[in-house]
C-alpha cells in the first residue's frame, strides 16, 4: 500500500514500544540504582509527551533539576538572541 493510499486520519495512534521504554532504561546507567531517563517529544497529533523512568526518587530528583537548568538556559538563550519564548 502507498503512502498516497492513505486519508487523513487513517494511521493508528503511535505508541512508543514498551521494549524500546526499557532498552532505553537499561542503558541509561551503568548499574542498577542509578539508572533513569526523561523522554520529550511530539505525537503526530502535535502534542507534547514525556515518558520519565528512574530506579530511585535520587534520580528522579537530579532529572528534574537537569531539566529545569536546561530549561532556564534555553529560555536565557533566547532572551540574549533577541527571541522571546512563547
Amino acid at each position: 500500500m502507498s503512502a498516497n493510499e492513505f486519508e487523513d486520519g487513517e494511521f493508528p495512534p503511535f505508541v512508543l514500544p514498551e521494549s524500546f521504554l526499557n532498552q532505553l532504561f537499561d542503558l541509561s546507567g551503568s548499574t542498577d540504582g542509578n539508572r533513569g531517563f526523561v523522554l520529550a517529544f511530539v505525537n503526530q497529533e502535535g502534542s507534547p509527551m514525556v515518558y520519565s523512568r528512574s530506579d530511585s526518587q535520587i534520580i528522579e530528583m537530579g532529572l528534574r533539576k537537569a531539566m529545569e537548568k536546561f530549561l532556564l538556559d534555553s529560555e536565557e538563550a533566547d532572551h540574549l538572541d533577541g527571541r522571546e519564548s512563547n
